[in-house]
């Protein structure tokens, strides 16, 4: 009955706090070298200001983590004075070397040997509200597709996600399980659309009563387990 897995990416294979603090302050490092008068703009109530305004502005890319980086950066630089054609190019600039940051992922422990493992018996698609490449992490070979609320304009709980992954594979949700951490916008939202659903609770950080998964694990080693359990149940249904 299971033949596809759609994973979350963020705080399910890694935990995406550090790497991002990380990569602020790589790309406050790289403004404080190149625009050194931005370098005020980048503190964090001033940051979050800007952040807000920007999407009040562009309400198109609320949901698009790299451009609208991009646009805060941009907006940042063209306060101080930059004309435009500066400002452009030292935003993507800027921008790359925070994407670099980014995606320099250390993953959970063994979930490269849990996608492998898993690789081999389903096909694996990568869904999230995020902006990771799977390329530059290294884990790309795993995964069959990747969508994104930047790929589909939506974040998750909305459902474009998830019907883009039944849609490419030619599979319907009961013949799906999908892994995340997040109560809402993983578990519950799969589950409207008939999905198969495992919680990654890591240590039980969260309250087991937040969703309704099928599964609720606490390390990634579960995994491969978690799934077997799902399968074997609905086949003795069928």
């Amino acid at each position: 009955m299971i033949k596809l897995i759609t994973f979350d990416l963020d705080n399910t294979l890694w935990d995406i706090n550090p790497i991002i603090v990380k990569a602020e302050q790589q790309l406050k490092q790289w403004v404080a070298e190149h625009v050194p008068e931005a370098v005020a703009k980048l503190e964090r109530d001033r940051l979050l200001g800007t952040y807000q305004r920007i999407r009040e502005q562009y309400p198109e890319i609320a949901h698009h983590p790299s451009e609208l980086r991009k646009k805060i950066l941009y907006t940042i630089f063209s306060e101080t004075n930059l004309i435009h054609e500066h400002a452009s190019v030292l935003a993507e600039e800027a921008f790359a070397v925070f994407y670099r940051f980014r995606n320099d992922i250390e993953l959970c422990h063994e979930a490269q040997e849990v996608l492998a493992t898993l690789q081999q018996r389903y096909q694996l698609i990568a869904l999230t509200n995020g902006n990771a490449n799977l390329e530059m992490i290294g884990i790309d070979s795993f995964f069959s597709a990747h969508f994104s609320a930047e790929s589909e304009g939506h974040p998750k709980p909305h459902a474009a996600m998830f019907i883009k992954a039944l849609s490419y594979t030619g599979l319907n949700a009961e013949q799906t399980i999908h892994v995340g951490d997040h109560p809402l916008e993983d578990i519950e939202a799969a589950r409207k659309l008939g999905f198969n659903t495992i919680w990654f609770n890591e240590n039980k950080r969260q309250d087991s009563q937040r969703c309704n998964p099928d599964k609720e694990v606490h390390r990634l080693t579960e995994l491969p387990a978690a799934v077997t359990a799902i399968a074997e149940h609905l086949e003795k249904s069928r």
